[in-house]
């Protein structure tokens, strides 16, 4: 939100802005910022070893096919847990968080004519929350069709 509103205000910091933005960025809510900066992104590791089975393609039953199942298995549950499930319930958590300080003024208060950036990111947070949806519904047509022998 800091470096963010710093860009979009072609405005040179000033020393009170330098040290309370590490402030507000450190003592913030930091499950969110851990959440969304690094927990949903744990299936993309089984996803990357997933992608293995494309440019060495796996025998099945083999062992390397039996690793590529199990990475499958594991990344559609850490999607669904993280980036499905977790993502709304992290994003209430950031909603109801933003919402109080947009309606208490706190946000115009330490970035006056910046606050449009909280509605910004909450905007992006709806739609990658969906786009999230979007994906594990593709991911879900996926299992489908491997479970039909299509």
């Amino acid at each position: 939100y800091c470096l963010l509103s710093f860009v979009l205000s072609h405005s040179f910091p000033t020393k009170i802005y330098l040290t309370r933005c590490p402030t507000i960025i450190f003592m913030s809510n930091i499950s969110q910022k851990v959440y969304f900066g690094g927990c949903s992104e744990i299936s993309s590791v089984f996803l990357v070893l997933c992608d293995l089975d494309v440019y060495f393609p796996s025998t099945p039953g083999s062992a390397f096919g039996t690793l590529i199942f199990a990475c499958q298995v594991t990344f559609t549950f850490l999607f669904l847990f993280y980036r499905v499930i977790g993502w709304w319930k992290v994003s209430y958590h950031l909603w109801s968080d933003a919402l109080y300080v947009l309606k208490g003024g706190q946000a115009e208060l330490f970035r006056p004519g910046k606050s449009f950036i909280l509605y910004l990111f909450l905007t992006l947070n709806v739609l990658l929350g969906f786009l999230q949806v979007y994906w594990f519904g593709l991911i879900v047509q996926k299992i489908v069709e491997v479970l039909s022998g299509a």
